[in-house]
């Protein structure tokens, strides 16, 4: 008699913890997944209400997924999770998958273009996007004016220049003498016999300029421009 109740005991045991193991199994929530039903170009995925997965915590699932057709397949990847069926095959599969913080994929892959979808789970790191730099918009040339009458010349600012663009409005009143400009990068005049008004751009650096006279040096005077 004791020795049956010792068997009892143990098949009672036993029943217990395969009960056990079988609700721990059952614990993991059920996701479905279903590709190409009729061969239709459909694939979906659902939670156990059968809601489309939009969002779900991060932890372990049992993934069941049925492929109905021999040109689809159903294709899961994301973090830490890489599984699919065969498309040439029309089969069910079940998987135990462990979902983390992150986004994932299914689709069907001969088709990816058209079926497919996504679903995220626990907290989705975001991502920042720096703005592009606001660009700098260019500087203005510099407005400068020039003129040689007889034997007077000018050159206007004549002080306080800075090294950039000019645009420089020549006047040329001397029809016999040519106003001319030159020094670092710079070496222009007007003709000896022109007589009017022409506009010059430039660039100025760093250095000393003359300007004044095209003929005769001793009628020329000089400006600096700074760095």
């Amino acid at each position: 008699m004791r020795v049956g109740l010792i068997v009892v005991a143990v098949l009672s045991a036993c029943a217990l913890a395969a009960g056990s193991a079988g609700a721990a199994r059952s614990d993991n929530p059920v996701l479905t997944g279903d590709v190409g039903q009729n061969d239709a170009f459909t694939i979906t995925l659902t939670d156990a209400s059968g809601a489309a997965v939009k969002h779900l915590d991060p932890g372990t699932y049992t993934l069941v997924l049925h492929d109905h057709s021999t040109f689809h397949n159903f294709d899961l990847s994301g973090p830490g999770v890489a599984v699919t069926t065969d498309v040439a095959a029309v089969e069910d599969k079940t998987f135990t998958i462990t979902l983390t913080d992150g986004t994932y994929f299914f689709q069907c892959d001969p088709h990816s273009s058209q079926m497919k979808g996504t679903f995220t789970v626990g907290t989705v790191p975001t991502t920042t996007t720096t703005p592009p730099p606001t660009p700098i918009p260019p500087v203005a040339p510099t407005k400068a004016s020039a003129s040689i009458a007889g034997s007077t010349s000018s050159f206007r600012p004549a002080s306080g220049l800075s090294a950039g663009a000019f645009v420089i409005a020549v006047a040329d009143r001397s029809a016999t003498d040519g106003f001319r400009l030159s020094g670092p990068g710079v070496s222009k005049a007007t003709g000896v016999k022109f007589r009017g008004k022409v506009t010059w751009k430039v660039k100025l650096a760093a250095g000393r300029y003359s300007y004044g006279s095209a003929l005769h040096p001793k009628l020329r005077h000089s400006f600096t421009v700074s760095s």
